[in-house]
């Protein structure tokens, strides 16, 4: 069918794309000499007067919009037995090649940024995408920047029976025709929101569950919901939850992670109102990771703050931290060298249990140091995030052993009580060493800034 000139004007160059209700050519308009993506039904279902209404429905709902994220309508035509909607040609890949694990988080959420203000303003027009997936969504680099534009406004899929299992020529994102006892349910399965897999009305909460899990699998590379067959991806939708984003994209902020749950509530109610909510939401997460605000931009949700900024850059806090465990492991060697000399001290102090509580600190905090110094030498993005968690345990530890100088209080008198205290510091200013290289929230963003 290429080289073919539809409606004595539109030369077809390259099929580019196939739905289930139509085709996309890479097309040549004669008259204005430009390149456009002519959208038509195929041949053998252009009689179907179903089809038609539909197509001619959709040029109506994208025509009506006007947004640099949505690909824009040139024109509708029927042409003898065509019919086809002229769009602009968006030169670019689809978003289903951006998915990747290991994506920084500061793109996903410039991507992000973009479709939701794209969803926002169809909305506002009353107009509910309903097939919102990767693949229709394309992006393009404009001076350096990425820019989205979503494709296939007001698309109803073709149908398609639901197959027992899965085929050689299946595709991730195959549009599927699902039986129920309400009817069909028509799009593409995988991202389908519950209520349109119960056959109940949709409306603009359906889409904002779509984006939550394309944003879901571009953190963590993979839809959550994804089953052997058809009938199992949706039984998952319906029935279980997303497991945390941090559970598979550790470097993840947290708030990115409640985000992303609030998209994916089953019941429309508890998911953003509204995509312009959506979008508020992760502009200011956006900006709290542009100026190292350890992910946590939202002042709902209560997180322990960051660090103090310190005057020194990441690589040295990072450092000193690395020094101060390489410290107590070495204190700890000394500690077992000298075993024999300590539990002579047992009768001398008349406190064995000082002796025992001194030796099981340095036991418990052997494995301790060892995972904090290579996991600081080895510069694990999610260091900040898993102190939080050690940071209680490690301070029961670090406490008991700041009692190591009262073992020498009859050589050292009243000087052993300073060193006591300095041990006893020593937890909190590791977490301010710690937290200033990494965020307590997840991720390498330092609260540390440049002396001058």
């Amino acid at each position: 069918m290429t080289s073919e000139v539809v409606s004595g004007r539109y030369q077809l160059d390259e099929l580019i794309g196939h739905g289930g209700m139509g085709v996309v050519y890479r097309a040549q308009d004669l008259r204005l000499k430009r390149t456009v993506a002519l959208k038509m039904l195929p041949r053998e279902l252009t009689d179907d007067p179903n089809l038609r209404r539909r197509l001619a429905q959709e040029a109506r709902a994208a025509a009506c919009l006007s947004h640099s994220g949505i690909a824009t309508v040139y024109d509708f035509e029927e042409h003898e037995r065509d019919s086809f909607i002229v769009y602009e040609y968006v030169e670019g890949l689809t978003l289903r090649t951006q998915i990747r694990p290991g994506t920084p988080t500061e793109k996903i959420l410039e991507l992000g940024i973009q479709i939701a203000d794209a969803l926002a303003t169809a909305h506002e027009h009353g107009i509910v995408h309903r097939d919102l997936k990767p693949e229709n969504i394309m992006v393009k680099q404009e001076g350096g920047a990425s820019r989205t534009k979503i494709l296939d406004f007001g698309l109803a899929k073709l149908q398609q029976p639901v197959s027992p299992a899965p085929t050689s020529s299946a595709t991730p994102t195959e549009s599927t025709l699902v039986n129920t006892a309400l009817g069909l349910l028509v799009g593409t399965v995988n991202y389908m929101s519950p209520e349109q897999l119960e056959g109940d009305p949709v409306d603009a909460r359906a889409d904002i569950y779509s984006l939550g899990l394309v944003l879901y699998e571009m953190v963590t590379g993979a839809n959550p919901f994804v089953g052997k067959t058809p009938t199992s991806t949706i039984a998952n939708i319906l029935k279980q939850e997303a497991p945390p984003v941090t559970q598979r994209g550790p470097v993840a902020p947290l708030e990115l992670d409640r985000i992303l749950r609030k998209c994916l509530r089953k019941r429309p109610e508890e998911r953003y109102q509204s995509a312009r909510d959506l979008l508020v939401d992760l502009r200011d997460l956006h900006r709290g990771l542009a100026s190292g605000a350890a992910g946590s931009s939202s002042a709902a949700v209560a997180r322990p703050g960051p660090a103090p900024a310190l005057t020194i850059s990441r690589d040295v806090a990072r450092g000193i931290f690395l020094l101060i465990q390489v410290g107590y492991l070495i204190t700890y060697a000394v500690l077992f060298y000298n075993l024999q000399a300590v539990q002579a001290l047992r009768a001398t102090l008349g406190s064995p249990q000082l002796v025992t509580l001194v030796i099981l600190s340095a036991l418990c905090g052997i494995p301790v140091r060892l995972y904090l110094t290579s996991a600081s030498g080895f510069d694990y993005a999610d260091l900040g995030l898993q102190y939080r968690r050690l940071f209680p345990a490690a301070l029961v530890i670090d406490a008991a052993w700041a009692a190591v100088p009262t073992l020498l209080l009859p050589k050292l008198g009243g000087l052993a009580l300073v060193f006591v205290a300095g041990l006893a510091y020593l937890p909190f200013s590791q977490r301010t060493l710690l937290y200033a290289a990494y965020s307590p929230h997840g991720g390498r963003i330092s609260t540390a800034r440049s002396a001058g």
